[in-house]
């Protein structure tokens, strides 16, 4: 039976004694929906990490960069990943916001971006407007962060002022009725982010780069610290060899791909959490699960 099953016939118990209202109710009905609907989300503007491949021009228009600043230093370094959601709010990583090395500040998000030695980025004659850079109003925490150590490892920004929407600058869809269940044992999802591309080396990717794994059971996780277990709000993906998220891609989107009325659209599964020392060693790693927490999410974009 599989894991969205098990939830529906839950939910179907429950109704009989009238308390839906505490299970899927409030998230699908919930008023910051009304926020998140004013934009088309989850389209990718091209027709078509270790081991990954070049994305296409567009292919995922609502990841995001993170941009810190070292004292001393007069051009930020990009340590993380996000993914929007609206035209003002990003997820990504509770450590990605807290923090990242000493003397190292978060002081600016950047939207567009794909090639990071080109502004704009184009590809077959075809351009994409310049790329969008944002500074930080509000940074909102999980309350419960690192309780238990490397859990709850989810953080919302706000940004100074909204984006732009266009073809290459687009909200990802945040799960909802279907998409709700946790993804199953043996699904493949996508993660994207321009972190490290070679195990031995530091060098990090210039052009966006895209990999899919496979979601793996939760005990294979297990082996990160002594008496450390997988919770349920986490999910364990990967563990081929050469394939992964590294260094860099901490915070960006985990993926996957949904059939609906409009046609084929992608919604944000997860987070990247943490993984291996040494990233593509045929060892998985493990993701904030959004259906987790959705509701908390929600909750905070009408905060």
């Amino acid at each position: 039976m599989s894991q969205c099953t098990r939830i529906y016939i839950f939910v179907a118990i429950i109704m009989r004694h009238g308390r839906t209202e505490d299970i899927l109710g409030t998230v699908e009905e919930h008023p910051a929906w009304q926020i998140i609907d004013k934009f088309e989300c989850g389209f990718s503007a091209s027709d078509r990490i270790i081991g990954g491949m070049n994305a296409a021009l567009g292919q995922f228009p609502w990841i995001i960069r993170l941009g810190y600043y070292t004292n001393g230093e007069k051009e930020p370094g990009w340590l993380c990943g996000g993914a929007l959601i609206t035209d003002r709010y990003v997820l990504t990583a509770a450590h990605c916001v807290q923090s990242i090395a000493d003397e190292t500040k978060l002081s600016s998000i950047r939207i567009g971006e794909y090639d990071t030695m080109t502004n704009p980025d184009c590809q077959v004659h075809v351009c994409a407007p310049p790329v969008q850079d944002r500074k930080i109003k509000k940074v909102i925490i999980h309350p419960n962060y690192d309780k238990p150590p490397f859990t709850n490892d989810l953080a919302i920004i706000l940004m100074d002022k909204p984006v732009e929407m266009n073809d290459y600058v687009l909200p990802i869809c945040l799960p909802r009725y279907h998409q709700l269940c946790n993804v199953d044992l043996g699904d493949y999802v996508t993660v994207a982010g321009w972190g490290k591309t070679n195990m031995t080396t530091e060098a990090k990717a210039r052009i966006l780069q895209y990999v899919s794994m496979p979601i793996m059971r939760p005990e294979t996780c297990n082996f990160f610290g002594k008496g450390l277990k997988l919770a349920a709000s986490q999910i364990c993906a990967g563990g081929q060899r050469n394939k992964d998220a590294c260094v860099g891609d901490s915070g960006g989107p985990l993926m996957k791909v949904f059939d609906t009325l409009d046609g084929p659209k992608s919604f944000l599964m997860g987070i990247v959490s943490f993984g291996p020392t040494i990233c593509g060693i045929k060892k998985p790693g493990v993701y904030t699960s959004i259906p987790h927490f959705l509701k908390w999410i929600l909750n905070n974009i009408i905060s």
